[in-house]
This record gives structure tokens, C-alpha cells and sequence, in this order.
């Protein structure tokens, strides 16, 4: 079904929902698979046991939400019960919000779920048919339950949430028709208003909404105002806008314990699929990754991979953990893997070379400096680096090779030889002709450079040279004694 045109200008809210949140958030985080068997999420309520959610496997054993513990393994005595734990159901939420930034950039987390503000952004991914498909798909790579509703508001585009995920975007009339016949009793209201719905014989959204507001404001209080208002899009939603955070921290967790190095790999990849996502809602590049091992008994190891700054690839930077891995001695056996980073650098626009791939070239002496680094280590490379100094001579260096260069520190467009006289030579004048080896001709200049002005200033016009065989020399006079020399020749 294809999207009418003019719905691209109004308010297209889609409310992600996470049915099996529970039990995906205990899960995903280790390297347990429990998909074939039977599981709950239990919760404490009143000094008891309860069910807070089950798979398919468990339902179809009889096992219900709000069960106690008890009653579930005497129904099904192979039930695994698993505790429910809210901070790593907010951490999955947070790694699936960092998915949902790629496609809106209004994003607003919920306890089992998400809103996405998708109001034109159907022009970035040719429809929002196709995004709606492009997203469902990333979420399925996730091995996450999700279904979806779409409305005006976030409201209501939470409370017409289907039982399945929206693969097309229905029309203004269908979402009006759903949120029309829409139970009333899903309104969020308290239970005296639930209670004088009843008494008035309203049983769905339409019903109230056909009631005169006026009416409406007279018989009930302030806040079903409000909330009718947000329902129909009235009054803008106030919730917490999501922002990826400033750095990245993930772990996986295995109790059992992983005994090879063979066996890091998984949750390793697991952890840099999670960090490509993060690097993709960012738009930038990884400067550092710090590994950490935790083992179950013992001190933790860290590991560092140090990274160019334009590699973001999760099978380069597995290859290169991978291969400081094997370097590295660690523990019998390691319960945690954790990923951190912190350091990243922004990612360049891509531009069209006509005569050749620039970026593939860039790509390509990148992932040979990482893998360099990996083997030898980061003390083993160096590269020349610019500094802060307007004379020559003190301006070049020899850094590390992951120090990240300044833009204000890069080399002018002046004309400058590669490579300076390890001191300057001094040149003859001799009735107004310049003489080094052979009789030299200025070409062009001047380009006055002055530095160390607050101990002892050094002034220098600096000239193009050339001889009479056409060699180029780069040539200066100082201002205070008049003294010409040689400081460069050009290849």
C-alpha cells in the first residue's frame, strides 16, 4: 500500500514495542541461548515470587504472567527462571535507540519501548514503506521481539500498538478509524474516571471524543484534558529527547566461564557489532578500544587497540583485537568481556575523485597502520608531525603514530621543499648577484616568517630561487643583519 503525498507534512509517530523485553535484557548480555527451552523473568511483589513475563515455549506449558514461581515449575518443572533485572532492560533499550537514531532523530525511550518521530523522514530512505522494512530488519538482527502502532501523537500511537510490526505506513483515515474503536479502558486515567466512563456508557475512544469539550472539562478534571490533547497531537510531548552518549560501554557475561581465547570471539563480536551501531548514530570513527577481561577468579586484564581513526569495519577491528589477543596473557578461564571507548574522531564526508579512489587508497594505509600497531605495538611507529611554529626548522617533528593532527597545524598552500638543510647555508653576494655553488635567480618572493618574538625576534623574508641549470632552491634574508642563505632544495 503506498503512502499518500500529503501525508508526508503531518505528525507520523511510531511506538516500538518490546514484548519479550524481560527476558531479551537478561539474555542478550551473556552467551546463554535458551530459545528451544521453556523461560520466565520473576520479580519479588509482597515477599513472593512472581512471573513477570515468558517465552512462547513457556506458554505453551500453561505458564502465565502474575503466576507465582511455585505454581509455574509445578506446571512445568523444566521451566528455567531467570531474575528480572531493569538496568540491563534500560541498557537494551539503549542499544536498540542507537539503531532507531539512523532512521529519526527524535527518539524518546519508554519503559518496554521506544517513539520515533518519523515526520519527514521518509525523502532519506525513498518512503516510509521502505523504512519501516529497513528498520523491522535491523531489529530482527538484534533477536528482539517488536511490534508497533502509528499514530498523530505518542500516545496514540501507543495505544493502537498492534500485535505485529507495521510493514507499511496506513493512511490519516485508518489511523483516525483505529483510534476511534480503541477500548476505552486503554486511555491512561485513573480508576475514578474509569469508573464515570462506565456510568456515562462511553466504551471507546470516539465515544468521549464526541462528547462537547466544554462538556468534557465540566464533568472531569484538568489532567483527561491534557491527556486528550497529547492523544490528538494539541499539546507537544514533553518526554526526554535520546542522545547517544559521549562514550561507549558494553559487556557480555557468561557465568559458566570461557576457557580459550578461540571462545572470546563471540561475545567480542558480539560487543563491536554494538559499537559499529553506536559509531553509525555518531556519524564518526574509533580512536581506542580498551578490552577488558574479567576472569572468575583473579586480577582483570586490559587490552588496547590503537586505530588510525577511519577504520570502523567490525571484521577489521575483530581481526586486529584478535590479533593482540594472541599477545596477551590472560586468565584460565574469563567470566566478562567488556568493551570501552572514548576517544573518537569525526567522520569525513565522502567526496568523488574522478581519476582514482582517494577514500579506497585512505582505507587501505589505514588498516595497514592498525595492523602494524597490533603486532609491533605503539611504540614501534612514528610519523612526522607539525608544530605550533612559524619557523621551519622548529615546525617539523616526529610523533606517535596515533596523535591526532591539529587542521590549524597543517602546512599552508606556500610552496615549500619537502626537506630542509640539516643547517642553514650561508650564501655569497657579490655585486648584487646572489652565489651558492652556482649563480641563483629569485623567482618569486617575498614570505616574511617571524617567530620567538618574546626572547630574541627572528625576521625572514623568505624567496623562490633557481640556478641556471633549473634547479630550485628555498632561499631567505634575515631583516636584522641582511644575511642571505640556502634553507632548502627542491627535488
Amino acid at each position: 500500500m503506498q503512502t499518500a503525498p500529503h501525508q508526508i507534512d503531518q505528525n507520523i509517530w511510531l511506538y516500538i514495542k518490546l514484548p519479550q523485553l524481560a527476558i531479551e535484557a537478561v539474555t542478550t548480555n551473556t552467551a546463554i541461548l535458551l530459545k528451544e527451552v521453556p523461560v520466565a523473568v520473576a520479580y519479588s511483589h509482597k515477599n513472593a515470587q512472581c512471573i513477570d513475563c515468558c517465552n512462547q515455549s513457556a506458554k505453551a506449558w500453561g505458564v502465565d504472567p502474575l503466576m507465582s514461581v511455585s505454581t509455574a515449575l509445578a506446571i512445568c518443572p523444566d521451566l528455567t527462571v531467570l531474575t528480572k533485572n531493569v538496568q540491563q532492560e534500560q541498557q537494551l533499550l539503549q542499544q536498540l535507540a542507537l539503531i532507531a537514531y539512523r532512521f529519526s532523530p527524535e527518539i524518546i525511550i519508554d519503559t518496554d519501548g521506544l517513539w520515533l518521530d518519523l515526520s519527514g523522514c521518509a525523502q532519506l530512505f525513498n518512503g516510509y514503506n521502505r523504512l519501516l522494512k529497513k528498520l523491522y530488519t535491523q531489529l530482527c538482527r538484534q533477536s528482539v521481539n517488536a511490534t508497533s502502532g502509528v499514530g498523530k501523537s505518542p500516545m496514540a500511537a501507543k495505544l493502537l500498538c498492534s500485535t505485529k510490526f507495521h510493514q507499511y505506513l496506513p493512511d490519516s483515515g485508518e489511523i483516525q478509524c483505529a483510534l476511534m474503536t480503541t477500548a476505552l479502558n486503554t486511555l491512561p486515567s485513573t480508576n475514578k474516571q474509569q469508573q464515570n466512563f462506565k456510568q456515562l456508557g462511553l466504551t471507546t475512544i470516539g465515544d468521549l471524543l464526541a462528547l462537547p469539550r466544554s462538556a468534557l472539562s465540566q464533568r472531569f478534571n484538568s489532567e483527561l484534558m491534557d491527556t486528550l490533547q497529547q492523544l490528538q497531537g494539541d499539546k507537544p510531548c514533553l518526554l526526554t529527547r535520546f542522545k547517544p552518549a559521549n562514550e561507549f560501554h558494553s559487556a557480555v557475561q557468561n557465568p559458566q566461564g570461557l576457557y580459550s581465547k578461540e571462545s572470546l570471539l563471540f561475545p567480542m563480536k558480539t560487543l563491536l557489532q554494538r559499537l559499529y551501531q553506536y559509531l553509525m548514530a555518531r556519524q564518526c570513527y574509533s580512536r581506542k578500544l580498551v578490552w577488558r577481561f574479567e576472569p572468575l577468579l583473579g586480577k582483570h586484564q586490559f587490552m588496547t587497540v590503537r586505530l588510525s581513526g577511519s577504520n570502523h569495519s567490525g571484521s577489521s577491528l575483530l581481526s586486529l583485537s584478535r590479533i593482540q589477543l594472541e599477545r596477551l596473557e590472560l586468565p584460565s578461564s574469563i567470566e566478562q568481556v567488556s568493551l570501552f571507548c572514548d576517544q573518537f574522531t569525526a567522520m569525513p564526508g565522502l567526496s568523488f575523485d574522478l581519476f582514482g579512489d582517494q577514500m579506497s587508497l585512505q582505507e587501505n594505509t589505514a588498516e595497514l597502520i592498525d595492523n602494524l600497531n597490533a603486532r609491533l605495538g605503539a611504540e614501534a611507529l612514528s610519523r612526522p608531525t607539525i608544530n605550533t611554529e612559524h619557523l621551519p626548522e622548529l615546525a617539523g617533528n616526529i610523533g606517535a603514530i596515533d596523535q591526532s593532527s591539529d587542521p590549524e597545524q597543517q602546512p599552508g598552500q606556500t610552496q615549500k621543499p619537502l626537506w630542509l638543510l640539516p643547517k642553514p647555508a650561508p650564501i655569497k653576494l657579490h655585486n648584487q648577484q646572489l652565489y651558492w655553488r652556482k649563480p641563483l635567480t629569485i623567482v618569486s618572493g617575498p614570505e616574511r616568517l617571524c617567530g620567538n618574538w618574546w626572547q630574541s625576534e627572528q625576521q625572514r623574508d623568505y624567496y623562490l630561487a633557481c640556478d641556471s641549470k633549473g634547479a630550485r632552491y628555498w632561499i631567505f634574508r634575515e631583516s636584522t643583519n641582511k644575511r642571505w642563505f640556502v634553507h632548502g632544495i627542491f627535488a
